[in-house]
């Protein structure tokens, strides 16, 4: 029995530690707007905006917050989820700008809400696309 609680005490702090290492934040964020997302991060979702590539293709994501600050980075083939969070300034914001690209095209560009999906897909032959969906 105490092996059995032990594995599960490993397995649920490797989830964790994946989780919040595929969330990122606006670069505005304060330490009180850090310190009150991870108060959530057990309930993905909230104010966030989740991104997954369930495709052969890594692809890059830019995102435009609505006050004109950036952020980049890559998911992998088949990686874990990524989450992007859009509360800040101690309030969560509806939408941001979000461009998801391949090594050779744009799969999807456009204005997201907080609370979607966006699903990248594989397509055809050795290609990708992207499906956005409300949860």
């Amino acid at each position: 029995m105490k092996l059995k609680s032990l594995l599960f005490l490993v397995c649920f702090s490797l989830f964790t530690n994946v989780f919040a290492a595929n969330l990122h934040m606006s670069p505005k964020a304060t330490a009180e707007d850090k310190q009150s997302i991870s108060k959530n991060l057990t309930y993905p979702g909230y104010c966030q905006i989740e991104i997954i590539n369930n495709s052969f293709t890594d692809v890059t994501v830019f995102g435009t917050y609505d006050d004109g600050s950036t952020i980049a980075f890559d998911i992998y083939s088949f990686d874990a989820p990524h989450y992007v969070s859009l509360f800040y300034n101690f309030y969560c914001h509806s939408q941001m700008y979000i461009t998801v690209q391949s090594p050779f095209y744009t799969l999807y560009s456009g204005w997201t809400n907080i609370n979607s999906t966006i699903r990248i897909l594989p397509y055809l032959k050795n290609q990708a696309k992207a499906e956005v969906s409300a949860r």
